[in-house]
């Protein structure tokens, strides 16, 4: 994690046992879970650079009954 309230894509993926990729086609239809995209210019080399918060993630499983497997 970035922050401890915060998920990249692989963990938020974890969390709701789906994979990667699955999470990146409902960004790019609009249907996930509000995210922000971080500059990579200033990041460290093969850190994530999309996230999601905490926040947000409880927000949209509550919307959508969703029961994160951890």
């Amino acid at each position: 994690m970035i922050d401890p309230t915060s998920f990249s894509t692989n963990e938020l993926a974890a969390r709701w046992g789906l994979k990667p990729s699955a999470l990146r086609h409902h960004r790019s239809k609009g249907t996930g879970p509000v995210y922000q995209r971080l500059d990579r210019n200033f990041l460290p080399l093969g850190s994530p650079y999309v996230i999601y918060f905490l926040e947000d993630i409880l927000a949209f499983e509550a919307a959508h009954n969703i029961t994160p497997l951890n």
